[in-house]
C-alpha cells in the first residue's frame, strides 16, 4: 500500500503483550510494512535477576542470558501469530526512552504498545509506560487494549477542531483506510459558566437560545472539518453530551467503537510535562484501543 511502511510495536512480556503483537501483526500484514519488535529490560528488573540468580553469572553473561531469554519468547509469539518476518530489537534501560528512540531511528510511522500500569511510585506520580511513550514518541502511538479480531471496523474521532484533533483524523484514516470513521464532538458548557450567567440575570431561555446557537455553530465546523481533512470517505457526525473526557470514555466503552482516536491535547513543552487531562483520562480508562496523534513537524 505505501503510506504505512514501519511499524514498531513495543512488549512487556506481561499483560497484553500477545494482544499488542498480534495487532501489530495484522497492521503490518494489511499494509505490508515492517514490523520491528521491541523489548526492553529496566535497570531494576536486572538487578532484581542479578539478586534472585543462584550462580555466579557476571552482569554481562547476565545480559547476554536475559537477552536471549527475550528472543526465544518473542520468536514463540511471532510464530504463535502466523507473522511475516520482523525485526527484534532487545536492549537494556529506560522502557519509553528506549521505544521512542528504535521509533525515530526507524522513521515509524506507527508504535504500538499495551496500556501499561502505574506500579512504582514514580509512575504513579509521572505515568505509565504508556503515558511517557506518547509524551515523547515521534509517530503516533496506539494503545492496544484487546486481541485483535480482524482490521478496525469501526473508527471514532474526537473533534474539537484543533490541529491535534486534524492530526488525530489523518492518522485514523491512514491506519484503518476501510474503517467507518464517525467524527465525535462534545458538546460541553461549564455548571460553572451557565451559574455565572443566571447571576448575571440570563433567562433559562436565552441560555437554551446560546445552547442551540453553540451546536449550530459545531455542525457548520464539523462539516468544513469532514471537508478540509477528511474529504472523501465513509464518514459520519455526531455530538457527545457532557464533559469532554467522561464522554469519550462512555463512548470507548461501546460496542461498537473499535479504535477511539484523539489528539495529545497539549503542544510542545506543555505536553512533553504532562499529557491534557483528556488524554490522560481517555488513556486510563477507556475500553476500546486508543490511538494518540502526534502533531506533523
Amino acid at each position: 500500500m505505501g503510506d504505512v511502511k514501519t511499524i514498531v510495536a513495543g512488549l512487556d512480556m506481561e499483560d497484553v503483550s500477545e494482544a499488542v503483537l498480534g495487532r501489530a501483526i495484522q497492521l503490518a500484514t494489511e499494509h505490508e510494512a515492517r514490523l520491528v519488535v521491541v523489548h526492553v529490560i529496566e535497570t531494576p528488573s536486572l538487578s532484581q535477576a542479578a539478586s534472585a540468580s543462584a550462580s555466579d553469572l557476571s552482569e554481562s553473561a547476565l545480559r547476554d542470558h536475559l537477552n536471549r531469554q527475550a528472543r526465544a519468547a518473542i520468536s514463540n509469539l511471532l510464530a504463535q501469530g502466523g507473522s511475516p518476518s520482523a525485526d527484534v530489537e532487545v536492549a537494556f534501560g529506560s522502557a519509553h526512552t528506549v521505544i521512542t528512540g528504535v521509533a525515530g531511528e526507524r522513521g515509524a510511522d506507527f508504535v504500538v504498545i499495551g496500556p501499561g500500569r502505574g506500579h512504582s511510585l514514580s509512575e504513579k506520580v509521572l505515568g505509565s509506560t504508556a503515558d511517557r511513550v506518547v509524551r515523547a514518541s515521534p509517530a503516533p502511538v496506539l494503545v492496544v487494549r484487546n486481541p485483535s479480531a480482524g482490521p478496525y471496523r469501526r473508527v471514532a474521532v474526537a473533534v474539537d477542531f484543533s490541529p491535534q484533533s486534524a492530526a488525530a483524523a489523518k492518522d485514523a484514516r491512514k491506519l484503518a483506510p476501510a474503517a467507518r470513521m464517525d467524527l465525535v464532538h462534545a458538546l460541553y458548557i461549564p455548571l460553572t459558566f451557565e451559574q455565572a450567567m443566571l447571576r448575571a440575570g440570563t433567562s433559562q431561555a436565552d441560555i437554551g437560545a446560546y445552547r442551540s446557537a453553540k451546536e449550530d455553530r459545531a455542525r457548520h465546523d464539523l462539516s468544513l472539518f469532514v471537508r478540509d481533512v477528511i474529504g472523501t470517505g465513509k464518514v459520519a457526525t455526531h455530538f457527545l453530551d457532557g464533559e469532554p473526557g467522561p464522554a469519550l470514555v462512555r463512548l470507548a466503552k461501546s460496542r461498537d467503537i473499535d479504535l477511539l482516536a484523539l489528539g495529545p491535547n497539549g503542544r510542545g513543552v506543555v505536553l512533553q510535562a504532562l499529557l491534557g487531562s483528556v488524554t490522560q483520562r481517555v488513556l486510563r480508562e477507556a475500553a476500546c484501543d486508543v490511538l494518540v496523534a502526534t502533531m506533523p513537524g
